[in-house]
């Protein structure tokens, strides 16, 4: 690892700060609850526009019947805190006047400000208020918030979650520059991809390794017909949000209810659906077989009215997608002539070079190959039988290879009224799959075909203290795995190397067994807490979020031995002569490295309605995030800068590089920050009577955790992992061991590794 970028991780996150003024016309939801809950609030006033102290406010849940009661304050103000997304009715009362009621609708991240005007006249009375006004935020961020029947409109091909966010003001679809890598489908306001947290019911969603969103098998994130409402949150300045700077993306499951209700839907799409690709039609290749089916279908209903309720969802995916390649292969007239000049003089390469030979003609479509014009290289060939001007050294044809994905989720929840101040629910999810993580293109039985496994559990429960003060506490523990792998004993017995080109070797790769088994298992444990407690003009609330990862890491790379042909101006030459360029191999002292690594994030924030068109949030997060670690004590570095090593000194030839390595490190970042500060201003102003224009806006610090697939720049150095290029002068003999593996073990000897 470098100085430089050793130096930025001793910041242990990276730092924002954003400011922005909002413009909105309709009536207003008041400012933003938590991850998974809304909330609604208002003010009761007579006739004439005062103020009605004490009056009784009653908030009816319509999906499963539960009620809440509040009294109005001395300015005639109510609030309920942290309630589920759903169907609610709000109404108040008071004697010597009539009952007013009106429905609402509560979304996520939203108080939805509900106000009733109080009739005088008779208290059995019910005067019902029509809440068919679009409603918008007051909240100084971006809200973006999709029903599900919006997110069923949205076309979206896959079903992949993620995709809602494009919508989302100030989101772009993430694009890596040319030759560039990116993470992340999508970015927020110039933030990087990897800034954006993803949530369902405030669990986080997320792949730890990379800092982005979790995905199954198929790498969409499936689940939506289990998703009742999804809200994406931009600048986000209320204290609740965290770990990340970029969009929050809160998903919320569904629930049942006091009424039997599901559905069933069903996909298709398939080669007669779709045009074949441009350059297969310019070479009369056919369209290849596509073919993909897609499933959902859920029930819910009550198990008890009013007081239990379940929900299951089962939803899935199958597809053949292909994979076109195009590729280039020896000529007969080149492949004969190199297995008989490696058969009379590297005799012990001649059945390994007719296996890989044998390899190359047995792909389909071989027959119908096109010669390519001979290069320089192949021009000027020394080859004993092979003569250039007649006949071609390679042929280029395309193959479309295609391979069974497929995702299956089974999803359950059940909710429970324990009684009137306490509800809770539990929801379970699995997940099941197969991805073809790695289609070869010159013989399938070298594809690295990989099942991935998940499950999540969640366990909520909320109790009202008093109409004043709500608790709402979740714990969670989920688990999935993510491990790439290829049958190694099928494709050693094949073919017992891999095989990469470059350069003035112009032949299509094969056999990536070096590359496999890589990924990681996770398992993660979250308590997440949040606390409201209402007085006077003053909504305070405090709150928690608790999070620990047990990673395997499995990511090295040449596990298995690999050749090397080409790179060099003689690279063709070497490989008709039966040399290699490279030949490489690691020594892994585990392929399997367990790292830990842990955060917390703790708020205090007050909603202060200053006027009653003026409203002030003011937070304060903190944030933080342990050093990762490894349980095996598996972590080293360079015991000084690298230009200052004994070993890296002219004239320290003899000094072993493992002389200059500490090793047996159990931490990773000894100068990660102990506690990032997250202070956060937001307002909302009303001006004029009307209620239908708000100006609002904030400023905050916000912080990035650092992912764990950095501590990969640790694990993956000397000595857990001694990656060995054996690359003599004149070349290594390719498939012989007395010249590859040999000098594999011999260096790390000298190296002082094994």
């Amino acid at each position: 690892m470098n100085a430089s970028a050793k130096a930025k991780l001793r910041l242990g996150a990276s730092l924002f700060s954003t400011f922005g003024v909002l413009l909105s016309l309709g009536t207003v939801p008041s400012l933003a609850q938590s991850l998974t809950t809304g909330g609604v609030s208002g003010n009761i006033t007579d006739a004439t526009g005062g103020s009605v102290p004490n009056a009784t406010v009653t908030l009816t849940d319509l999906d499963n019947g539960s009620v809440q009661a509040a009294s109005s304050n001395g300015s005639g103000e109510f609030r309920f805190s942290l309630l589920k997304p759903g169907r609610y009715t709000v109404s108040a009362a008071l004697a010597g006047f009539e009952k007013v009621e009106r429905p609402v609708e509560v979304s996520v991240g939203n108080v939805v400000t509900a106000s009733l005007v109080l009739q005088v006249g008779q208290t059995v009375t019910t005067v019902e208020v029509s809440a068919a006004t679009p409603l918008v935020t007051e909240d100084p961020a971006q809200v973006t918030t999709f029903t599900q029947q919006q997110m069923e409109l949205l076309p979206n091909g896959g079903g992949d979650l993620t995709t809602i966010a494009y919508t989302a003001p100030g989101a772009l679809l993430n694009v890596a520059p040319p030759g560039q890598s990116g993470f992340g489908n999508f970015t927020v306001n110039g933030l990087p991809g990897t800034s954006n947290l993803f949530t369902t019911n405030g669990e986080n969603n997320m792949d730890p390794y990379f800092n982005i969103n979790n995905s199954g098998a198929s790498n969409l994130t499936l689940g939506s017909n289990e998703v009742q409402e999804v809200t994406i949150t931009t600048n986000p300045y209320s204290g609740q949000y965290g770990q990340l700077s970029g969009a929050q993306v809160s998903y919320v499951t569904k629930s049942g209810t006091n009424q039997i209700h599901g559905n069933a839907s069903y996909y298709w799409n398939g080669r007669y659906l779709n045009a074949n690709d441009t350059f297969n039609n310019a070479q009369g290749a056919p369209t290849p077989f596509a073919n993909a089916n897609q499933w959902a279908d859920s029930i819910g209903g009550p198990i008890i009215k009013n007081r239990t309720f379940f929900f299951f969802d089962n939803e899935g995916l199958k597809f053949v997608l292909p994979v076109t390649n195009v590729l280039t292969v020896p000529s007969p007239q080149f492949a004969n002539a190199v297995l008989a000049n490696v058969t009379a003089t590297q005799p012990n390469e001649a059945a390994t070079y007719q296996k890989m030979f044998n390899l190359y003609q047995g792909v389909p479509g071989y027959s119908g190959a096109s010669a390519l014009p001979n290069t320089t290289a192949c021009n000027s060939l020394a080859l004993a039988g092979f003569d250039p001007a007649t006949a071609p050294c390679a042929l280029q044809f395309r193959s479309s290879a295609s391979v069974l994905a497929s995702e299956w989720i089974l999803a359950g929840r059940v909710d429970h009224r324990i009684g009137d101040k306490d509800q809770a629910y539990f929801r379970y999810k699995m997940d099941r799959g197969t991805q073809p993580t790695a289609t070869d293109p010159v013989n399938p039985n070298f594809d690295a075909i990989s099942k991935q496994p998940s499950w999540d559990t969640q366990l909520n429960e909320t109790h009202i203290f008093s109409p004043r003060a709500t608790n709402s506490f979740m714990a969670t523990l989920s688990y999935y795995q993510a491990q790439f792998t290829q049958d190694t004993a099928l494709d050693l017995s094949i073919f017992p190397y891999g095989i990469l080109t470059s350069g003035t070797v112009p032949f299509t790769g094969f056999n990536g067994i070096y590359e496999f088994p890589e990924g990681r298992n996770i398992t993660q444990y979250q308590f997440i807490d949040d606390f409201s407690y209402t007085f006077g003009n003053h909504n305070l609330k405090f709150g928690e979020n608790f999070r620990r990862y047990d990673v395997s890491d499995h990511n090295f790379a040449f596990n298995d031995p690999a050749v090397y042909f080409g790179y060099t101006e003689n690279g063709l030459q070497q490989f008709a002569d039966g040399r290699a360029f490279q030949y490489r191999q690691s020594d892994n002292l585990a392929n399997d490295v367990p790292i830990a690594l842990w955060g917390l994030g703790l708020y205090a924030q007050d909603e202060w309605r200053v006027r009653p068109n003026f409203k002030l949030t003011i937070a304060l997060r903190a944030e933080h995030n342990s050093n990762p670690v490894c349980q095996t004590d598996c972590f080293s570095e360079f015991k000084a800068p690298f230009a200052s090593l004994a070993s890296t000194i002219a004239g320290n030839g003899n000094v072993p590089y493992s002389a200059d390595i500490a090793t047996g490190l159990h931490s990773a970042y000894p100068g990660v920050d102990t506690i990032d500060w997250s202070p956060r201003l937001g307002f909302s102003y009303s001006p004029g009577t009307s209620g239908k224009t708000v100006i609002s806006g904030g400023a905050g610090m916000f912080y990035d955790n650092v992912p764990a697939g950095l501590v990969d720049n640790l694990n993956s150095d000397p000595p857990s992992s001694v990656a060995i290029r054996v690359r003599p002068a004149g070349g290594v003999l390719p498939f012989d061991p007395a010249g590859g593996a040999a000098d594999v073990r011999s260096l790390c000897a000298v190296l002082q590794y094994q």
